[in-house]
This record gives C-alpha cells, structure tokens and sequence, in this order.
C-alpha cells in the first residue's frame, strides 16, 4: 500500500509520513490500527 512505502521511506516517522501524504496525523494512526499495520 502507498501509506506502508511511504512509512519505509520515513523509517516509520509517522509525523514525517503523515505531512508526506498530506494526512492529519490521527487519521494515520486510525489507518495504521484499521489495517493492522502497527
């Protein structure tokens, strides 16, 4: 998925990743829990 590319190419900086994909950060964090990811 683009959100786990875009957290490899952070090294999982979520506030980073989050402003990459132009994304609240909370949102993010709801994606990550929804889809398992971290």
């Amino acid at each position: 998925a683009h959100i786990e590319r875009v957290l490899r190419e952070t090294d999982g900086n979520l506030s980073r990743a989050a402003r990459i994909l132009d994304i609240d950060r909370t949102t993010l964090y709801n994606k990550l829990r929804r889809y398992g990811l971290k």
